[in-house]
């Protein structure tokens, strides 16, 4: 796989799951079997750093994901601004984006650094290896 197109995918993969945790944690609109699908684009050994420090192994991410269907008002949006490659393998690749979720009034925004690898039975040819998030800092993000 291209450099530019393992790029590409691990764009969609993040845009995706995103649009996917907005309608799950919603209106729990996703289906159950929805959710399987998300789950197959986090590796085994997948770990993520939450913004305020917390480090959770894959098991524990998917249990407060399913944990969260449908637990959020109806103003729940999240939107992805300018991801991009850091670094690039011939089959990894690590992007930065930042997250952005306006929830009950309020915006709240994180970058995130998020390592994929190729995986040909990912939903999106891609699997999140590692995700490491940072709360942005309210007026600090307004360039993106």
């Amino acid at each position: 796989m291209s450099r530019l197109d393992l790029a590409a995918r691990a764009e969609d993969e993040v845009r995706a799951l995103h649009a996917f945790f907005v309608a799950w944690f919603r209106d729990g609109s996703a289906q159950t079997t929805d959710f399987v699908t998300y789950e197959r684009a986090f590796a085994p050994d997948f770990r993520m750093v939450t913004p305020d420090g917390g480090s959770h192994d894959r098991a524990a991410v998917i249990g407060r994901l399913r944990a969260a269907r449908g637990t959020v008002s109806g103003d729940f949006v999240i939107t992805i601004l300018d991801p991009h490659p850091v670094w690039q393998a011939e089959n990894a690749v690590l992007l930065e984006f930042v997250e952005r979720q306006y929830r009950d009034g309020r915006i709240t925004s994180r970058r995130s650094i998020a390592l994929f690898t190729h995986e040909p039975g990912a939903p999106r040819g891609v699997v999140w290896r590692y995700l490491q998030e940072t709360w942005i800092q309210s007026g600090l993000d307004e360039d993106i």
